[in-house]
């Protein structure tokens, strides 16, 4: 039996995802009360058919917290005006001025680890460059302190509230707060950065309600400071622990971005989506019924052999941007750019800065399914 929180599984998931999918890429888990999908074309397939597969549960009679309803769970056509708006805001934001603040970040939080004894790089590094880019991004200062980190983390943990129940009302009272907090800022919106030109751009788009707006930038604080941050953790433990991506950095020169591809398609942090069908279906031999909920493995999906040759290593070659790390379609995540951006700038600054790590102890996982990220990446820096 699939258990996605046993101790085996959250250290490493991917030779049971390879399992999972020689068993049957399409498959009823009894426990999960859910068809788990790990075929990559399968899970592609759901992604794009909002028709038949929704992320929006009401469609099926689920009743959903207010404090839920974001560009992450509503469908077409609702879907469409939030995301129209958060683009064009996101449209708006200046590039090149962007990605040489993010090459300084990660040099200075680089030169200021301590060079002897062991340091953690997940408060170290990893964190503050997510942290410091969607604050800036958003034109807010960084929320500060052990609050926002809690809030923070019962909103991952609440990811996997189908496993342990008793996880979903923290996440959901987390999710509030974090509302309560965008709404905040938006009432006192800075000059410039992303919430002003979302405030701008909403001026022509009174349809979309100020809660789902509110919501819906709470997910882009979130995922942008959650998403990324683990992110960066899972491929610096892989650096940590691989020669042989120090060397890909190097060998890389300027031109980071396929690689960086590559380590996101490996290592990317949202390892599952959950879908529910809204009118029955055929997928991969198995009829799916109305009101039957879908958790598709992009992690799996990512490493399937049937579309990635060899594919547990790094392969630079590979064709760019076939995999499902940022989802695909309607709800394709919004931030991919800036997320790519980051992991891209830490890598230049680890080869501009001749900085390379070495374990001090084994990585340690935190306890989360959904969300794959370390806990503590306690290392000696080289």
């Amino acid at each position: 039996m699939y258990d996605p929180l046993a101790a085996d599984v959250i250290a490493d998931p991917y030779p049971f995802y390879h399992r999972l999918r020689e068993h049957d890429p399409v498959y009823w888990h009894g426990q999960l009360d859910s068809w788990v999908l790990t075929g990559y074309e399968e899970c592609r397939q759901v992604l794009g058919d909002t028709g038949h597969f929704g992320s929006d549960f009401r469609r099926c009679g689920v009743d959903i917290p207010a404090a839920q309803l974001s560009i992450q769970s509503l469908d077409p056509p609702e879907h469409g005006a939030i995301r129209h708006l958060l683009v064009s805001a996101l449209h708006a934001q200046p590039a090149q001025a962007a990605e040489r603040r993010l090459t300084a970040t990660a040099e200075a939080l680089l030169a200021a680890l301590p060079r002897d004894g062991a340091v953690d790089l997940i408060p170290g590094l990893a964190r503050p460059v997510a942290l410091r880019t969607v604050a800036e991004f958003l034109g807010v200062a960084p929320p500060a302190g052990p609050v926002f980190e809690e809030m923070s983390n019962a909103i991952v943990r609440s990811m996997d509230a189908g496993l342990e129940p008793e996880r979903a009302g923290p996440g959901n009272q987390a999710r509030g707060a974090l509302a309560h907090l965008l709404t905040q800022w938006l009432a006192e919106p800075a000059a410039d950065g992303y919430l002003a030109a979302v405030l701008r751009a909403r001026q022509s788009a009174d349809d979309v309600p100020p809660e789902v707006l509110a919501n819906s930038l709470r997910a882009v604080l979130h995922a942008g400071y959650e998403s990324v941050s683990r992110l960066l953790g899972n491929v610096l433990a892989r650096i940590a622990t691989s020669e042989d991506t120090a060397r890909m950095i190097g060998a890389a020169g300027g031109d980071l971005a396929p690689l960086a591809d590559e380590l996101i398609r490996l290592d990317g942090p949202v390892q599952a989506d959950a879908r529910v069908c809204v009118r029955d279906r055929e997928l991969g031999g198995h009829t799916v019924r109305r009101g039957e909920v879908l958790v598709l493995m992009l992690a799996a999906a990512n490493r399937d052999p049937k579309v990635f040759v060899d594919p547990d290593v790094v392969d630079v070659t590979r064709r760019r941007g076939v995999h499902l790390a940022f989802g695909r379609g309607a709800h394709a995540c919004l931030g991919a750019a800036l997320g790519t951006q980051q992991l891209i700038a830490v890598l230049k600054a680890l080869h501009a800065t001749g900085t390379w790590f070495r374990c001090a102890e084994a990585p340690r996982y935190e306890r989360t399914a959904t969300l794959r990220g370390l806990a503590a990446l306690p290392v000696h820096v080289i």
